[in-house]
């Protein structure tokens, strides 16, 4: 009997440690949801709150089932209290869910990734603070047994009203503001009906393009349209970071204005995009996508009648959750090991394919497999069709075949295939940048020959998407445009990949496109272009531009007259770009030859100036000896972003809409 009774006894911890972990869980996912919500900016809303409260109460039993088990192992005899156990465990369960709750805010908002000695001193602070605060709890506990006071009755119950509330809104339909977009022209009597395919490849600079004069022949197929069609020698993207620059593209917006500048922002109702203009001329639209943060859960579905894209739940749990955690431990190596296990295998739960309109797979094949089919069944009507692929975005997974003909002398190993995947030492931060370690030089020959492999397997299935328009008779109608959305660095200034920085390697992209019929064959421009300025120049050059009314001016230029031209016409609005991280932003403006990049970082200021024509690789900064210059430039970008603050869209957050809690349903997230 005794020995039944001890047994039973070392079972309890292995009940109240799981249920205490569940419902500690539980609250952390509807705080977390409140925060989101509360805030405005969030792809989380209240109507997330039941299934991300469930994810975070599973994950935090599984931690219970751990506990339990040690807990029940080192005191297996111990005199067992049920209230006085359950009460203190859920207690400890949620404090320490708290914290780090508010340390994961710290550094998701207020340090934005940044590894410095300020954010390691602030977290090793609340850490301790934290730690102490924990192991005082744990004393107080041992020695006064906690009962179930008004204080636990409060606490439930403030929980249980905040569900309740949440439930109200979940049932609640979502009220939005819908764009003052006018067609003037019915689309029956639109004569224009121009099919049109906007590919962006992500993260390929322009000088590792062959069109572009690179020394290897990296896209054949773009240079081949670039010579029937049309090259701008000089187009900036107006970010380095596919969060700010794409919905700048898609809607002719600055940065400031759309506010779509961290990785919980989602684009506004009120924001017109491209695609919405094409579905209101009565075309049929379509998106694909491989980046999880160009999707409809972020506000981009609107316009377009399918979007191909990564799961919803690839989205929340393998994108947003354990990728904060994998970025945050990737610069500490015996964390990085610990977390890792889990990042993959939450990719392998997260990937399902979730219907038609779910991608399983992001590789090139796969997304212009999906792309040529829709085009297939649809090219009965006029269509725009957005395709966003990885391009040169790490990791630079190539197939074989196209490795081999960028790796250097000599076999590609086993042991080079953790260049693949393996992230170089870089600063991550903004100018002035902390020196780094680059990789040898051995090691960097090969990332990039990776990286060049990685736009040729591109561009050879650019060629296939050119040969299937030919085939089925729809070349002559259809424009193609390929662009970039930022490029990429590789220690041309001490940094590593994009998002850091606003120099001309990672703003620098391709724009090619095929020519219409009526506009010049192999035309190179020089002249500075923009990609804010790809949108109105398109409307104009399929003359839609006087056929519709927009609810606000737009930020780009029509360069329709840089097209049609033969002589050379100077820029009159000058280039601008710009880069948000947490606090620390920067900003660029290119007039002529003269470029501005100014940096706030950690509170200070720091201004460069640089002229690209006797610099274009921004090594010499001019800011010290050209004063007048850089005051001229500077008040003129000054005034761009005081306009564009003022022009500024709220950013809100996303509705679950029936077809993606359909999704939801089936695997038993919502009933």
């Amino acid at each position: 009997m005794q020995a039944s009774y001890c047994r039973s006894r070392r079972l309890y911890p292995l009940l109240v440690a799981p249920l205490t972990g569940f419902l500690s869980g539980f609250i952390l996912g509807e705080w977390n949801i409140t925060i989101e919500a509360i805030r405005g900016k969030s792809i989380f809303t209240y109507n997330d709150l039941l299934q991300i409260s469930l994810w975070h109460g599973l994950i935090w039993g599984v931690i219970g089932v751990l506990v339990g088990v040690i807990w029940s192992l080192l005191r297996p005899n111990k005199t067992f209290s049920w209230k006085h156990n359950l009460l203190a465990s859920l207690l400890i369960f949620s404090f320490f869910a708290a914290w780090l709750l508010i340390q994961g805010y710290l550094n998701i908002y207020i340090f934005a990734g940044i590894f410095d000695a300020k954010s390691i001193l602030v977290n090793i602070l609340i850490f301790t603070l934290g730690l102490s605060l924990l192991i005082i709890t744990i004393k107080r506990l041992a020695s006064t047994p906690l009962t179930f006071s008004k204080l636990w009755i409060a606490y439930f119950a403030l929980h249980g009203f905040l569900f309740f509330l949440a439930l109200i809104f979940f049932f609640l339909p979502g009220k939005r503001k819908t764009p003052a977009l006018h067609i003037l022209s019915s689309p029956k009597s639109i004569i224009s009906r121009q099919n049109v395919v906007l590919v962006i490849w992500d993260a390929v600079r322009a000088d590792h393009l062959s069109c572009y004069g690179y020394s290897k022949k990296t896209t054949p197929h773009l240079d081949k349209l670039a010579s029937e069609g049309i090259l701008f020698e000089k187009a900036f993207a107006p970010s380095s970071h596919t969060l700010e620059s794409i919905p700048s593209i898609l809607s002719s917006i600055l940065p400031t204005s759309h506010q779509v500048n961290d990785i919980t922002a989602c684009l506004s109702s009120e924001l017109v995009l491209l695609p919405q203009i094409f579905k209101a001329l009565g075309y049929q639209t379509a998106a694909f996508s491989f980046n999880p943060y160009v999707s409809p859960s972020y506000g981009y579905k609107k316009g377009f009648n399918r979007f191909f894209a990564p799961s919803e739940l690839f989205i929340k749990t393998h994108k947003t959750v354990f990728g904060h955690l994998l970025e945050r431990s990737s610069r500490v190596p015996w964390l990085f090991v610990l977390t890792r296990p889990l990042f993959m295998l939450s990719k392998k739960l997260t990937t399902i394919n979730l219907g038609e309109t779910s991608l399983h797979s992001t590789d090139p094949a796969h997304l212009t497999h999906h792309l040529i089919s829709w085009i297939e069944h649809h090219y009965q009507r006029p269509f725009f069709v957005f395709a966003h692929y990885e391009g040169g975005h790490a990791p630079y997974l190539a197939s074989p075949p196209f490795i081999k003909k960028f790796w250097p002398d000599g076999p590609f190993h086993e042991a080079d295939k953790e260049l693949i995947t393996m992230v170089p030492e870089s600063p991550g931060l903004f100018l002035p940048f902390q020196t780094g370690s680059p990789l040898g030089e051995a090691d960097l020959e090969k990332m990039v020959a990776l990286y060049d492999a990685k736009i040729n397997e591109h561009d050879f299935y650019l060629g296939q998407l050119i040969n299937f328009l030919k085939t089925k008779g729809l070349w002559e109608n259809t424009l193609v445009i390929v662009t970039a959305d930022h490029g990429e660095e590789f220690y041309d200034h001490q940094g590593w990949g994009h998002g850091h920085s606003l120099f001309q390697e990672v703003i620098h992209v391709p724009l090619v496109m095929s020519d219409l019929g009526f506009l010049p064959r192999g035309k190179r421009v020089k002249t500075p272009v923009s990609l804010l300025d790809w949108m109105p120049t398109l409307l104009s050059l399929l003359n839609l531009k006087s056929r519709l009314k927009l609810p606000y001016p737009l930020d780009g230029v029509d360069i329709k007259g840089l097209i049609t031209q033969t002589q050379l016409s100077p820029r009159e609005k000058p280039i601008y770009a710009e880069l948000t991280q947490g606090n620390h932003k920067a900003y660029a403006l290119i007039e002529g030859h003269w470029k501005l990049i100014k940096t706030i970082f950690e509170g200070r200021e720091y201004v460069f100036l640089y002229d690209l024509n006797q610099d274009p690789e921004e090594k010499n900064d001019l800011a010290p000896f050209f004063h007048q210059k850089k005051e001229e430039l500077l008040s003129r970008l000054e005034s761009i972003v005081t306009e564009a603050q003022k022009k500024g869209f709220k950013s809100h957050s996303r509705r679950i809409d029936k077809r993606e809690k359909e999704k939801l349903r089936a695997l038993g997230y919502i009933r």
